[in-house]
């Protein structure tokens, strides 16, 4: 009998104590390091949003293919706005499934676009690279 509580002890002690180091985690996460931001204020289109969705109304050139099968989507686009808000290493990131003129027409519009306000850090304009999703509607 003796024996039997102990045991019973024992498993209750262990039980106890794994909820107790378990809780104990949760109220005392591990040290996290947060990352330090590339920028302050990111870059911008010369105008803001306004203005930028205006220069894509007036600058698109809606590819042939895509327009007589209706193909619409948004394409993803990476680019680095340097110091100098000029637009330089212009990828796609995704695309539109069937549209590959799209993406065509998305690098096109990028690379004609104005020079960029560029983003700063600590007062300084720092060169960044930037994620654009261009939506195309017909």
């Amino acid at each position: 009998m003796y024996n039997f509580f102990l045991r019973c002890f024992l498993i209750l002690s262990l039980v106890t104590g794994i909820v107790i180091t378990s809780n104990a985690q949760e109220d005392n996460p591990l040290p996290y390091t947060s990352k330090e931001s590339v920028y302050d204020m990111a870059p911008q289109f010369p105008g803001g949003p306004d203005a930028m969705h205006k220069y894509f109304t007036e600058h698109v050139q809606y590819p042939e293919p895509e327009k007589s099968k209706m193909i619409q989507g948004d394409v993803m686009l990476k680019f680095i706005v340097t110091k100098k808000g000029k637009i330089i290493n212009v990828a796609p990131i995704n695309g539109v499934p069937g549209g590959p003129n799209l993406v065509k027409e998305a690098i096109r519009l990028v690379l004609l676009m104005p020079d960029w306000i560029p983003a700063t850090k600590n007062g300084k304009k720092v060169e960044t690279e930037y994620n654009l999703s261009i939506p195309f509607r017909l």
